[in-house]
């Protein structure tokens, strides 16, 4: 038991660390007791009402992160534990996160500074305030860098069980944020040469599940509303935000989501209906409107690069603390700065080692191509803080160690 212990002092140290940072932000900013219920926590909480009660889909949130948080619905239970049972799962996540983290950054740095560096993580501050809500973006950063713990795995073993790990949590991770279904789509042609040659390898079998899962989506959705989709989501998301924009910057008004009359008209709809009016809209706009509906694409990229998180701003001194308004202040500006910083410096990092590592070390052309996609596809939407961002924020820590590694190993090169 000691020999065990000792053999993972490290993990077992940010553990300890990981849950003392967010037990003491927790009660100095009284983040438990904000009971600020977003409309997107609302809409995960109804999408797992659906399912475990009503045996439906939802509209806007496929049942990946229905499956995981709705459980307690099996057993009758209320909706505030759905939201109890996310806490959890999300500081699971966290954790989790930090965890394979590590694992990259000791194959990169000495041991001691990995820790350091894995602490880096635990510093962004949107992620301890985003673990209170009911939100996929711990859960999804998790999935996400177990996808490419697995995929290292894969080429430095060469096993086929990894890839089939990856690429299953991957398609999994669609069902969770759909937003990353090109990128998933992209990542399974890319290896659908391999996977075809193992089609007979028992572990092709995770595969087969997710896709099984994704199958189910689409079918029901049909049932349910009229479409074969994933979810009717990016046609409103398109609608309200980047095509609002667009349609706003023409009339020399600004966009305001409280008072979007485009937002109040398309709500008359169906889904199936909704999908088919965003559809012309962005047709229309890409004719007609082609410069505002770039300048509000701009727009969009640069508001979410520079924002500060949500759940900060939106905090409230529930005990009367001297101290919180100051606090609060101060986190909000941290959390704006951690933003641009993880922002352009991954964007810088994944231009760099996009093409650089293709050759030799196609694992960081793969995690450069995901931050990059991540950006880009961002600018779809806005008025959301950095919850756009910080999903891949961990993978620019990988990155920048990387660098960091790498011009340590020259420098002592040139000095022997």
């Amino acid at each position: 038991m000691i020999k065990l212990l000792f053999k993972y002092k490290y993990q077992i140290i940010l553990i300890i660390i990981g849950i003392l940072w967010v037990s003491f932000l927790n009660e100095l900013m009284q983040i438990k007791h904000q009971n600020n219920i977003c409309n997107d926590c609302d809409n995960y909480r109804e999408s797992a009402s659906y399912l475990y009660n009503n045996f439906k889909t939802h509209y806007f949130r496929p049942i990946g992160m229905a499956i995981i948080t709705g459980v307690p619905y099996l057993f009758r239970a209320t909706d505030a534990t759905i939201y109890q049972l996310s806490l959890i799962i999300n500081i699971m996540a966290w954790l989790g996160t930090a965890l394979l983290l590590f694992n990259f950054l000791k194959k990169q740095l000495p041991i001691n500074k990995a820790l350091l560096w894995t602490l880096l993580f635990y510093s962004i501050l949107s992620f301890v305030f985003i673990n209170f809500q009911l939100l996929t973006e711990s859960i999804f950063t998790f999935l996400m860098i177990t996808v490419f713990y697995f995929l290292e795995k894969y080429y430095t073993k060469k096993s086929f069980h990894f890839l089939s790990l990856a690429v299953s949590i991957l398609l999994f991770a669609m069902l969770i944020k759909p937003s990353v279904k090109f990128f998933a789509i992209i990542i399974f042609i890319y290896f659908g040469k391999t996977l075809l040659k193992n089609h007979r390898n028992k572990s092709i079998l995770f595969i087969y599940l997710s896709l099984s899962l994704i199958a189910f989506q689409y079918v029901k959705m049909k049932n349910d509303y009229g479409n074969y989709t994933l979810s009717y989501i990016d046609s409103v998301t398109y609608y309200n935000y980047l095509g609002s924009k667009a349609f706003y910057y023409k009339t020399n008004h600004t966009l305001n989501q409280n008072t979007n009359k485009r937002a109040k008209f398309l709500a008359k709809f169906s889904y199936p209906e909704q999908r088919n009016i965003a559809t012309k809209d962005l047709l229309s706009q890409i004719n007609n409107n082609k410069f505002n509906l770039i300048k509000a694409y701009i727009s969009d990229l640069s508001e979410n690069t520079k924002t500060p998180n949500g759940s900060i701003e939106t905090s409230k001194n529930l005990k009367n603390k001297d101290y919180y308004n100051t606090l609060k202040k101060c986190l909000s500006i941290i959390s704006k700065y951690q933003n641009r910083f993880f922002t352009i410096v991954g964007f810088i990092l994944a231009l760099y080692y996009l093409f650089k590592s293709y050759k030799h070390e196609f694992l960081y052309s793969l995690i450069s191509f995901y931050i990059l996609y991540t950006i880009t596809i961002s600018g779809v939407s806005c008025s959301q803080g950095d919850r756009f961002h910080i999903v891949f924020f961990p993978f620019v820590i990988i990155l920048f160690a990387k660098l960091y590694n790498e011009k340590i190993n020259l420098f002592s090169k040139k000095h022997k």
